[in-house]
């Protein structure tokens, strides 16, 4: 007969592979699945800022711990990694976008069939919110791949699949990397535009630039 006697697997972090030790408080938003020194090692800073009257949030700098991690999950499609960035801090942040829509920041979809995913999207489903992939992004070259300049031209890629999707809702708009902020911006006035009740931006990671 198989034994009544209850086992529970101990967690591990899907960063560093080592066990992790779980707070109590924690197992209320079930086991994180990155440690706490690995939190600590991808640098959280907890950036704010506004976008014109949108509050905005930046977990990290974009430092060479995150870039490093970003790349191993959205470059090497490890996508196991795809809930590390906002494992740890999840109860607050779960408590900050309460009642919230999260509308992923678009991707083209050449770049998502090609690693099988949608990085912003896979980023965001350990939030726990609904999603909403209203965002849309013409085919063009990375973003990696162009100028300034040329970055401030994409937000002319981008475009709302249905305005009756956002209007009245309380939408999160979510974001990996910000560093123009190009693409944010064009996907925030497209939210504002549509009668969204209300906007939030959310990026993992923001760029600092020298003398900001």
């Amino acid at each position: 007969m198989p034994s009544s006697k209850s086992v529970t697997a101990t967690p591990f972090c899907k960063r560093c592979f080592k066990p992790i030790k779980v707070a109590s408080f924690r197992g209320l938003f079930g086991i994180s699945s990155v440690c706490y020194d690995c939190y600590q090692e991808l640098g959280p800073k907890w950036t704010r800022w506004k976008e014109g009257k949108v509050d905005c949030l930046a977990l990290y700098d974009y430092n060479e711990a995150v870039r490093s991690t970003l790349y191993q999950f959205k470059g090497v499609g490890d996508i196991e990694l795809a809930s590390v960035f906002f494992a740890y801090p999840l109860p607050i942040l779960r408590w900050l976008y309460h009642g919230y829509t999260l509308v992923p920041a678009p991707s083209s979809p050449s770049h998502n069939e090609a690693r099988g995913f949608n990085q912003v999207v896979e980023m965001g489903k350990v939030l726990g919110l609904p999603i909403l992939q209203a965002m849309v992004k013409d085919e063009g070259a990375k973003q990696t791949d162009l100028s300034a300049e040329e970055r401030t031209a994409v937000g002319k890629m981008i475009h709302l699949s249905s305005t009756k999707a956002v209007k009245g809702k309380k939408i999160l708009l979510l974001d990996d990397v910000f560093t123009t902020g190009s693409t944010a911006r064009a996907c925030l006035r497209l939210l504002l535009k549509a009668g969204a009740k209300k906007v939030r931006l959310l990026v993992m990671a923001k760029t600092q630039f020298k003398g900001r």
